[in-house]
């Protein structure tokens, strides 16, 4: 299957989700996400505001400005650049269209998150609903691998 009709497979399977399901994924990824160490000790993180077929981090969202921690939010449209300041950055969490266990992240076909995150060094962790996990990605060069993926 090339990438164009992984794209739409994974987009079928989203579909099958109702808002409930959605919801009770994505605060199970939020919640296992703010347990673990990296997320504890980090100062600066890399969020993201869900699409509606995405992982929503509503709950990270809050709970960062609870903490202290400062955000960084991107804003993927087809004419925005992506972020600057990332340097310092101490944790990322991405969103993709379908990940594998081993970390090979495919996105929406526009490179928007892989040109942001080619320099970062901080640990990169993709978020998804278990219907996004596939067990072999169509991969290029460019593609940005997480370091871990955290499924709801």
């Amino acid at each position: 299957m090339n990438k164009k009709e992984l794209r739409q497979e994974i987009r079928r399977r989203i579909a099958l989700l109702d808002a409930s399901e959605k919801q009770l994924a994505s605060d199970a990824v939020c919640r296992q996400i703010a347990e673990s160490d990296v997320w504890q000790k980090a100062g600066k993180v890399l969020l993201y505001e869900a699409l509606p077929d995405e992982i929503s981090l509503q709950q990270l969202i809050r709970m960062a400005q609870l903490e202290g921690k400062k955000v960084l939010m991107p804003e993927p449209t087809a004419d925005a650049e992506p972020l600057s300041g990332l340097e310092d950055t101490d944790l990322a969490i991405i969103p993709g269209r379908a990940f594998t266990e081993s970390g090979a992240r495919m996105g929406r076909g526009k490179g928007y998150y892989d040109r942001m995150l080619k320099d970062l060094t901080c640990p990169k962790i993709g978020v998804a609903f278990r219907c996004q996990l596939v067990d072999d990605l169509p991969t290029d060069s460019w593609d940005i691998p997480m370091d871990e993926v955290v499924l709801g």
